[in-house]
């Protein structure tokens, strides 16, 4: 069975074909090209012509599916250029025993209206793997495709920047995959010492990890310019015959995966009664890249019944701001760390898409990311923010309130929210109103065990904690103070692990180069 179909048509009916968002490449992308290059020339980012929709009757037809089914038939949706059994076996391995529930993502009534989206089921605990369980299968599917068309053969190199649960997701996803490596780039300061243990411990003969001097945006920053040098490119091709490509959710396969959780919770709610007929579902996200509360607009547009889409920021609350007042605005700005470092991001690169499809205006688009890079700051028309508001509401959550949010939700409710889902769930108390909500957790709070034990025992955010492994020995402190709660096996296997990777290099994109010449030069 070939692993591709023609791109450009099935019988009759040409295969959906991939834009770029400032209209700098040549031509629109097949789905397994979009994946493959990951971000568009000139620094765009891929997006579909147009959406798949789906009636009430085919989302409520989701409820009887086990998960990989429902994802079968929306990412189907989306015409991918691979043959339909190829895309199934990617979704089953993607989706099964590596996942601690059945559900994959399960939706929990806490009562009061109010609902939780658990996207922590996967084997790194964090929300990252709904999509990077499935992405790097796609991806080894669509470099198989290419090949099969009679495409350049190569092998990839997949940089990627975190803020901490994506680089370990990644790792998890692409260790030891064919014709690919990849290098991970954490922050200096901003993830916690158990996501930076799962990154340094990661086996894998095709893997590497990097400290970086600076923040996550720095890390961002990096990776980006790396993917703007035209010569680095050139010289990985011809010395390594190797192509560049992101796992980040700048790639089109990180966020589509994303997109199927929304459908999938909105049929469970309906089915439950959690959502009746004729209402329609808040959806409140903790949010730093805009790549989550995205899939949640998404999954709108194509036809689930979500009416205001709220995105929950901590301190560093540029997304917060930009939706009340339409300017982006960072050039006086310094990150602050917080308790929920996953979100500490200035610059939302998902953005950019919601801005294409506010406006279809490419030029606009490529004008304003302009700006943002030349000045750090930009602002949309009244109309664009006009339309931006008719979906979209935010707030922001200082450290101290995340972890009163903890010890409050843990208490009156006996459920145990990480530092992420916290500011969501506070969040959604702000704003909410008659409707129901869904409030996503995006990780499980083992990974951020100093600052939960902070909340269960009433400390501020600033009181002291033990670092390093001290640190990562409040994991098994923690089901102490809170019912229900207890160490996932998870965490535990990655306790045991020996650290591989103590590499650091400086946040310029001289230094990560020199860096990835020194290790594929190691083979």
């Amino acid at each position: 069975m070939p692993a591709v179909r023609p791109a450009h048509c099935i019988g009759y009916h040409r295969l959906m074909q991939y834009l770029d968002t400032r209209g700098l490449a040549h031509r629109p992308r097949a789905f397994s090209e979009a994946i493959l290059e990951g971000i568009a020339p000139g620094g765009g980012l891929f997006v579909p012509e147009q959406l798949p929709t789906m009636s009430l009757g085919e989302i409520d037809r989701l409820a009887g599916l086990p998960y990989p089914e429902r994802a079968e038939r929306v990412l189907s949706s989306f015409e991918p250029d691979l043959a339909p059994e190829v895309l199934r076996e990617a979704i089953a391995g993607a989706y099964g025993p590596q996942f601690d529930d059945p559900a994959i993502a399960p939706v929990r009534d806490l009562g009061d209206g109010r609902h939780v989206l658990e996207l922590w089921h996967g084997p790194t605990l964090a929300f990252k793997d709904m999509a990077l369980q499935l992405m790097p299968r796609l991806f080894s599917a669509s470099i198989e495709a290419t090949a099969a068309a009679g495409g350049k053969e190569r092998d990839y190199l997949i940089l990627v920047a975190t803020s901490g649960d994506t680089g370990a997701a990644a790792l998890e996803g692409f260790a030891d995959r064919d014709h690919t490596k990849i290098a991970v780039l954490f922050p200096d300061a901003g993830v916690s010492t158990l996501q930076e243990r799962q990154m340094t411990t990661r086996p894998g003969r095709n893997v590497n990890v990097f400290r970086v001097e600076g923040d996550f945006d720095a890390c961002q920053t990096t990776v980006k310019r790396v993917f703007e040098d035209d010569a680095f490119a050139a010289e990985l091709g011809a010395r390594h015959r190797i192509a560049l490509s992101s796992a980040n959710s700048i790639n089109w396969g990180r966020l589509l995966p994303q997109v199927v959780y929304y459908l999938s919770a909105c049929a469970d709610l309906r089915a439950s009664g959690g959502l009746r007929a004729g209402e329609l579902l808040d959806v409140c996200v903790p949010t730093g890249n805009f790549g989550n509360v995205l899939a949640a607009w998404y999954a709108r547009r194509m036809g689930a019944p979500i009416g205001r889409l709220i995105c929950a920021s901590n301190r560093n609350n540029v997304l917060a701001d930009f939706i009340a007042t339409g300017v982006y605005d960072i050039s006086t700005r310094s990150l602050v760390r917080t308790p929920s470092p996953s979100m500490d991001i200035l610059v939302s690169s998902n953005l950019e898409r919601l801005l294409f499809d506010l406006t279809g205006d490419p030029e606009r688009v490529r004008g304003w990311m302009a700006e943002l890079r030349a000045k750090g700051r930009f602002e949309v028309d009244a109309a664009t923010l006009a339309r931006l508001r008719k979906s979209f509401a935010g707030d922001w959550v200082d450290n101290a309130t995340c972890l009163e949010t903890i010890a409050a939700v843990q208490r009156e409710r006996g459920y145990l929210l990480d530092p992420h889902t916290a500011v969501a769930w506070k969040v959604a108390e702000r704003l909410g109103g008659d409707r129901p909500v869904l409030i996503v957790a995006t990780a499980h709070w083992g990974k951020f065990a100093g600052d939960v034990m902070r909340a269960l025992t009433d400390q501020p955010p600033e009181a002291p904690m033990p670092t390093g492994d001290a640190e990562l020995a409040l994991v098994r402190e923690v089901p102490n103070l809170a019912a229900g709660a207890a160490l996932p096996p998870q965490l535990a296997a990655v306790l045991r692990r020996p650290v591989r990777f103590k590499g650091r290099i400086d946040g310029t994109r001289e230094a990560l180069e020199a860096a990835l010449r020194d290790w594929l030069a190691t083979g």
